[in-house]
C-alpha cells in the first residue's frame, strides 16, 4: 500500500528543514546582506499574523554601523548587533503590552526563519525603551529588537546545523533529550 501522506511530507521537507536550522547567531562574517534578501525578510515580517491581525509594528532598518554600535551599547541583551551588517528593530505601538509581546515574538521568529532560509545568520536581542530612545515614545526599541544579520560565521552543514559546534552550542546539549521535552 502506498503512503497517502508521503507527497505532503515531501513538500513539507524544505519548510521543516528551515525550521530546524533556525539558530540564534551572535558572530557574523563581513559579507553584506543583499538588498533582495533584506527585502524578502521584510516581506515575510510584513505578512506575519498578529493579534486581531492589527499588525501594530514598524520595522526600522538600521544600516549605519555607528547606529548599530550605539544600540549595542544601550541594549544589555543585544551586544552582538554591533558586528552585524544590518539590523531590524521592531517598534510596537505600545497600546497593549500583552498583545505586543505575543506579536513581537511571532514576527521575530518569522524573521529568524526567513533569514535562515536565505543562509543568513540572525539573532534576537532587545533594548530597554528608556535607554534606547530617552524622552521619545516612537519609535522605541523595546522587548525584542530583531536582527536579521550577516551570513553565518560557521557555514551550515547539510543538516542545517553549523558545521562546527562547541559543546555549549550543540543541539543535544542546548535542548536536552527529545524524550524529556515530550510528555
Amino acid at each position: 500500500m502506498s503512503d497517502p501522506g508521503a507527497a505532503t511530507r515531501a513538500s513539507a521537507d524544505p519548510v521543516l528543514r528551515a525550521l530546524r536550522r533556525t539558530r540564534q547567531v551572535r558572530q557574523f562574517t563581513n559579507e553584506p546582506v543583499a538588498e533582495t534578501d533584506l527585502s524578502a525578510i521584510l516581506e515575510v515580517a510584513r505578512w506575519s499574523g498578529s493579534s486581531m491581525n492589527l499588525q501594530q509594528w514598524t520595522f526600522i532598518v538600521i544600516r549605519d554601523r555607528a547606529d548599530r554600535e550605539r544600540l549595542a551599547e544601550l541594549a544589555p541583551y543585544a551586544k552582538h548587533v554591533a558586528g552585524a551588517a544590518v539590523a531590524i528593530a521592531i517598534a510596537m505601538s505600545g497600546d497593549n503590552p500583552e498583545w505586543d509581546a505575543y506579536d513581537e515574538g511571532r514576527v521575530a521568529e518569522r524573521i529568524l526563519i526567513a533569514a535562515g532560509a536565505l543562509d543568513l545568520g540572525a539573532g534576537i536581542g532587545w533594548a530597554l525603551e528608556d535607554r534606547a530612545t530617552p524622552g521619545r515614545r516612537t519609535p522605541r526599541f523595546d522587548r525584542p529588537a530583531v536582527r536579521p544579520n550577516d551570513h553565518l560565521a560557521r557555514p551550515p552543514d547539510g543538516g542545517g546545523a553549523p558545521a562546527t559546534l562547541s559543546a555549549r552550542d550543540s543541539s543535544a546539549a542546548a535542548r536536552g533529550a527529545r524524550s524529556g521535552a515530550l510528555r
